[in-house]
C-alpha cells in the first residue's frame, strides 16, 4: 500500500449519522466500522417500536425532561417526531444523503428489526455494508472484517431460528453464529470480528470466538464514559480465565437446532485450544457512546496502530 489506512471506530450513534459523517470526513479516514446501535429507524418504525422503546427514544435524548409516566403511545409519536428523535437515516435510506466512505456495521439490541430485514434483503444505501452471518469483507486485501449484532441472550429464540427482532429490539442466534463461523477462513490476513455486546461481559461469547482468534473484537453497547481497550491477559490469570468460561449449563435445550447451531454448541463444548495466543494477542475495543468518543486505527507496512479518543468531565 503506498498509503496508511485510516479507520474511524465508532459505536452507538443511535441515529445521529449527520455527526458521524462529519467526524469522518474531518478525520479524513477510508472507511468507518460501527458496533451497533446504529439508528435503523424509518417513518414505518412507528407502527413497530414497543412502547418502551418508544420510550428510550425520548429518554436518551436532550428532551428526557419531557418525558411522563403516563405518557400515551400517541404523545410518545407526537414528541419524537417533533424533535426527530427517530435520527438521521431516513434521509439515508431515501438517497437523500449519502455516506462520505464506505461504511460497514453491525446491528445494535435498540434498531428496528423490520428495516434491518429490508435492508437484509437486499435494499441497497451506497456505501453502507451490513456484517451479518451472510456477508464479511476482505478490506483493500489488508484484513479480513466480520461481524454479528443483536444483544447476546440465552432463551428459547437463541436455539430456535435465524434472526429473531421483534418490536425494536434484536438478538443474535446460535444459528446465525454458525453460519458466520461457517464463512470464516483462516486466510492468512489479519481479522476484526465486531459485535455489539462486550466480549468482557460475555464469557460464552468470548469462548465461541476463541476458536477463530481474531486479532481485534471491536464492541459497544456498554455505554463507558471513554473508549476502553484490553487483552484477557491484562485482567485475568489463565486459572481465572478458564472458571469464567467453564459455565455451560446454559447452552443445553431440547428445542431442535438447525445444522449451524449445533455446530456453535459443539464448538462451546469443545476445550479451549491456543489459549496462549488469543488471550493475549487478540485485541478488544470497547466503544462508548459516540458523543463520548471513538477510536482510529491505522493499518501501514502490516503494521496496526490504534488512536482513542475519549471525555471524562469531573465532577459530573
Amino acid at each position: 500500500m503506498n498509503k496508511a489506512l485510516k479507520i474511524l471506530l465508532i459505536s452507538d450513534t443511535h441515529g445521529n449519522l449527520d455527526p458521524l459523517c462529519a467526524l469522518a470526513t474531518k478525520n479524513h479516514v477510508d472507511l468507518i466500522i460501527h458496533a451497533g446501535d446504529f439508528g435503523f429507524y424509518s417513518p414505518e418504525s412507528f407502527d413497530n417500536l414497543s412502547i418502551k422503546e418508544l420510550r428510550l427514544r425520548l429518554i436518551h435524548s436532550p428532551y428526557r425532561d419531557l418525558m411522563r409516566k403516563e405518557m400515551k403511545r400517541e404523545e410518545l409519536i407526537e414528541l419524537i417526531q417533533t424533535h426527530r428523535l427517530l435520527g438521521d437515516f431516513p434521509d439515508y435510506l431515501t438517497g437523500e444523503k449519502m455516506f462520505p466512505v464506505p461504511l460497514y456495521t453491525v446491528w445494535g439490541n435498540h434498531e428496528d428489526d423490520k428495516v434491518v430485514e429490508h435492508l437484509r434483503q437486499g435494499h441497497a444505501i451506497q456505501n453502507l455494508h451490513l456484517l451479518d452471518e451472510t456477508q464479511d469483507f476482505l478490506i483493500k486485501n489488508t484484513f479480513h472484517l466480520y461481524g454479528l449484532g443483536g444483544n447476546f441472550l440465552i432463551n428459547d429464540k437463541t436455539f430456535a431460528g435465524t434472526f429473531q427482532g421483534a418490536g425494536g429490539k434484536i438478538q443474535a442466534t446460535f444459528h446465525q453464529l454458525g453460519a458466520l463461523i461457517e464463512r470464516i477462513e483462516q486466510t492468512g490476513h489479519p481479522s476484526i470480528f465486531v459485535s455489539h455486546v462486550s466480549p468482557g461481559k460475555e464469557p460464552l461469547l468470548t469462548r465461541l470466538f476463541s476458536h477463530l482468534a481474531p486479532n481485534f473484537w471491536i464492541s459497544g453497547h456498554m455505554g463507558a464514559p471513554f473508549p476502553c481497550v484490553w487483552n484477557q491477559q491484562t485482567i485475568h490469570r489463565w486459572v481465572d480465565i478458564e472458571a469464567w468460561l467453564s459455565d455451560l449449563s446454559s447452552i443445553e435445550t431440547s428445542l431442535p437446532l438447525s445444522p449451524q447451531a449445533k455446530r456453535v454448541i459443539d464448538l462451546l463444548k469443545a476445550p479451549l485450544k491456543n489459549h496462549h495466543d488469543w488471550v493475549r494477542k487478540t485485541w478488544n475495543i470497547n466503544l462508548p457512546d459516540a458523543h463520548n468518543g471513538h477510536a482510529l486505527l491505522y493499518y501501514d507496512k502490516e503494521t496496526f496502530t490504534l488512536e482513542t479518543v475519549g471525555t471524562l468531565k469531573y465532577g459530573s
